[in-house]
């Protein structure tokens, strides 16, 4: 079964910046076709949500993504059809 990705945004951006990040990874998200595994994402929002200011990792089905100096997520990609 394919995964079309989804984002859920969980915290408010903290800068101008981190929102730019964020409307480019929903603009990706939103041309992407379904995958049969959305966790091959994970490449490009580590690319768009670079390390040592962000983390990015994979759960079961999802990616998560956080800022480092937080532990509450910023956003969660999840397959919408969940």
């Amino acid at each position: 079964m394919l995964q079309l990705p989804e984002l859920r945004q969980e915290q408010p951006a903290s800068s101008p910046d981190e929102a730019a990040r964020l409307t480019e990874l929903a603009q990706l998200l939103a041309t992407t076709a379904p995958l049969p595994d959305l966790r091959d994402l994970a490449p490009a929002v580590r690319q768009l949500f670079p390390e040592p200011t962000y983390e990015v990792g994979c759960g079961g089905s999802h990616i998560w993504l956080h800022r480092a100096t937080e532990e509450q997520r910023l956003a969660c990609i999840i397959d919408q059809y969940q």
